[in-house]
């Protein structure tokens, strides 16, 4: 790394360093304030609230990041071009577009970041937060989904769960149905417990009863069993968690499963969770944002002074959740497509904030 990239890089970490702890202190000084008096009812330790912020940081890297990014990249191109230290680099020859590479590197590396955090770590890990603070406030056992219904038209499986244990992967009072091409039954199966074990589902104390083609049932009485190995079943865990899960629980690829799995829903419910999937996507280009925003205004702050370059910068950033929040309920009310709520915004900026850099020159 060259010394004019490491400078400028160092020089704009470090403030991002502090802001991210800054942010990451309000909020959950925030949130403790919401929740301080369940906490406190509940005798919750100062351990188990530990473990509880600790579950919800990754969900809040999405929404922490690009706003300590933007506020960075603004002080460090204010201080620069307050100091003149711009017009020097520019006078020996540098381009505006080598001075903000190392921005840009610090945006997309916060985009790969808060990528993968929010597919892979945030959902799973604010569900067990959402969990946590319900037994913890409410006393309530919430690790318990009931009266799941679940179809599998690619398998042509219906199933129906009274109670679903989604710490254990126990389920309780189950009726599954396998059927022909046709719609009718070939069989059912009812249980009154199913456990997932060793990447297969047991059935126990439970009934088989066969169907003809007329959909009537076989002659005989149904055939009990005291525990049954499910060895062909595709049905997984998450497959059932999907249908009782907030979406802000969901990654992507559960979205994206769940729509493939559910093409016999509703078109507005549909339109709904395809939205929800465009939304998982587009959520972390906000760090791109955030940077192409903070280069142009940050560098105008520095010779124009800081509050307006702050209030423009800030009115642009939040001006973007607005215009994004606002196509994403047109494209939920079915009024534009599922795709263009989430990335309309986002390409609509990358735009602006691309001439405003290519005007610094």
């Amino acid at each position: 790394m060259k010394i004019l990239t490491r400078y400028l890089f160092n020089n704009l970490l470090q403030p991002f360093l502090y802001l991210t702890v800054a942010f990451t202190l309000i909020f959950i000084i925030a949130d403790l304030m919401d929740n301080a008096t369940g906490f406190l009812h509940a005798g919750t330790s100062i351990v188990e609230m530990a473990h509880y912020y600790s579950l919800q940081l990754p969900s809040m890297v999405i929404f922490i990041v690009p706003i300590c990014l933007l506020l960075a990249t603004l002080y460090s191109l204010s201080a620069l071009t307050r100091h003149s230290e711009v017009t020097a680099m520019r006078a020996s020859g540098v381009s505006i577009y080598r001075i903000v590479r190392p921005y840009m590197l610090l945006g997309f590396f916060c985009f790969l970041f808060t990528a993968v955090v929010n597919e892979y770590t945030g959902p799973k890990y604010a569900y067990r937060a959402h969990q946590l603070l319900q037994q913890q406030t409410k006393k309530n056992d919430n690790a318990y989904f009931e009266q799941i219904p679940y179809n599998n038209p690619t398998a042509h499986h219906s199933w129906y769960i009274e109670k679903f244990d989604t710490r254990s992967y126990t389920m309780y009072g189950l009726t599954l149905r396998q059927q022909r091409d046709d719609g009718t039954d070939k069989v059912k199966y009812t249980a009154k417990r199913g456990q997932w074990m060793d990447g297969r589902w047991w059935f126990e104390d439970g009934t088989i009863q066969f169907f003809d083609n007329q959909n009537n049932p076989a002659e005989g009485l149904p055939e009990s069993f005291q525990a049954l190995e499910m060895r062909d079943l595709p049905e997984i865990p998450e497959d059932f968690m999907g249908e009782a899960k907030d979406p802000d629980h969901q990654s992507s690829l559960e979205l994206w499963n769940y729509i493939r799995t559910h093409q016999f829903l509703s078109p507005e419910t549909l339109t709904a969770k395809e939205v929800d999937f465009h939304h998982k996507l587009a959520m972390p280009f906000i760090c791109i944002i955030a940077t192409i925003i903070g280069i142009p205004v940050g560098s105008h702050t520095g010779r124009k002074g800081a509050f307006s370059g702050i209030m423009l910068a800030l009115s642009m950033f939040f001006g973007f959740y607005f215009l994004q929040f606002f196509l994403e309920y047109l494209a939920k009310q079915m009024f534009i497509a599922p795709w263009a709520g989430p990335w309309s915004a986002i390409i609509v900026f990358m735009v602006i904030g691309s001439v405003m850099i290519h005007r610094m020159r």
